[in-house]
């Protein structure tokens, strides 16, 4: 498993065999049961998992509900940069919506790689500009675009999220409610 990390890092940014064995130094895989919580909001995790299968779902708790901010896939990194870098205690949780299984690291190893690795260094200042369009794109979405332009942008990105995940999440995700969304795939 800890191979898939490596080819995806690589096409990234490429990188030596020795960047690749320190890299393998600090990988730890890990399996999360449907339900378990990669990311708890107010308690310190300052580790970045590689999704390796299943998915994770990142929401926001507000009033007693959730509100859905990001989905995770196979192949996919799962961080919070904003905690990590600001020592503070997450905002968010991230669960596994099934069994999920993750090969993770510590942001602070990896730092430590990236101190001797030009390389490692590049792949990690593209994974945090990666990290950051990510963020704009989704935040300016919800300020420029209607919830019928996120949808159909949904739809238009043949992510999984269509296929893997249930009507409530994706409604939450576009900022709508169920209903509305029901409206929008029947094209009403």
């Amino acid at each position: 498993m800890e191979i898939n990390i490596l080819k995806v890092l690589n096409s990234v940014n490429p990188l030596s065999e020795q960047d690749c064995k320190d890299i393998l130094k600090i990988l730890k895989t890990r399996t999360l049961k449907k339900g378990e919580y990669w990311l708890e909001e107010g308690k310190v995790n300052y580790n970045v998992a590689f999704v390796e299968e299943g998915y994770l779902r990142r929401y926001y708790a507000k009033d007693g509900d959730e509100i859905t901010e990001a989905f995770y896939f196979e192949n996919d990194i799962c961080v919070d940069l904003p905690s990590i870098i600001g020592k503070t205690k997450p905002l968010s949780n991230v669960i596994a919506m099934k069994r999920t299984l993750v090969t993770t690291f510590s942001y602070a190893d990896f730092n430590k790689l990236c101190e001797k690795s030009m390389a490692l260094e590049h792949l990690n200042r593209t994974l945090v500009e990666f990290s950051l369009l990510r963020f704009y794109n989704r935040t300016s979405s919800f300020i420029m675009k209607s919830p019928k332009e996120r949808y159909d942008d949904l739809v238009k990105s043949k992510s999984p999220i269509l296929q893997k995940v249930t009507q409530y999440h994706i409604s939450s995700y576009l900022g709508i409610g169920p209903q509305h969304l029901s409206r929008l795939r029947s094209g009403k």
